[in-house]
């Protein structure tokens, strides 16, 4: 019987990696050779298992949706969809990943530059409106749900920059928010 492959842990440690150096050096800092350091392997297995940086990132998109989506699944209850993905999304307790927000904040920043990337994270932005519309009952139109969304990323990105500053504001923020759009007659 043969070994078994480790084929998908190495690939793991290397996105580990390539997500720690672009959280602490942005995406122009992230060189193949820094992510090698990081992992403390030759330059040249990284590229045994992604093609280049393009693929460690958009890989890492990947894995930074299921982990939202799993975060999200994980913290909530099904007595309100809507405010377990609030929670899931901006919620700072022991799962809370930091290096992942930053990574986001990567993420939409390489987007602007990339066409093959922003097509990606437009697609992905199209797909949690429409979540958050269903999580709401559908009490929430695509501008409101939209409104949700943009106070998570602008939550994600500021919370990158100043930490300290912004910590513990943005779930209950939100949660207000959220109220305030269910109110009815608006």
């Amino acid at each position: 019987m043969g070994r078994p492959s480790n084929r998908e842990a190495r690939r793991a440690e290397i996105l580990g990696a390539f997500a720690r150096v672009l959280a602490d050096h942005g995406y122009a800092g992230a060189t193949i050779s820094a992510v090698a350091v990081e992992a403390g392997i030759a330059p040249g297995l990284i590229h045994h298992h992604f093609r280049n940086k393009e693929d460690l990132l958009t890989s890492l998109l990947e894995n930074l949706t299921a982990a939202f989506r799993h975060r999200v699944r994980g913290l909530g209850g099904p007595e309100d969809p809507l405010l377990s993905y609030v929670d899931g999304a901006l919620k700072l307790d022991d799962t809370a990943d930091i290096t992942a927000a930053r990574c986001w904040v990567g993420v939409f920043s390489e987007a602007i530059r990339n066409p093959a990337l922003f097509k990606q994270v437009r697609r992905l932005i199209d797909v949690e409106i429409s979540s958050i519309q269903a999580r709401s009952g559908h009490e929430l139109d695509a501008k409101q749900a939209g409104s949700v969304l943009a106070f998570i990323i602008g939550s994600l990105v500021l919370g990158a920059f100043a930490p300290r500053k912004t910590a513990g504001f943005a779930a209950p923020g939100l949660r207000q928010l959220v109220a305030a759009m269910r109110v009815p007659g608006r």
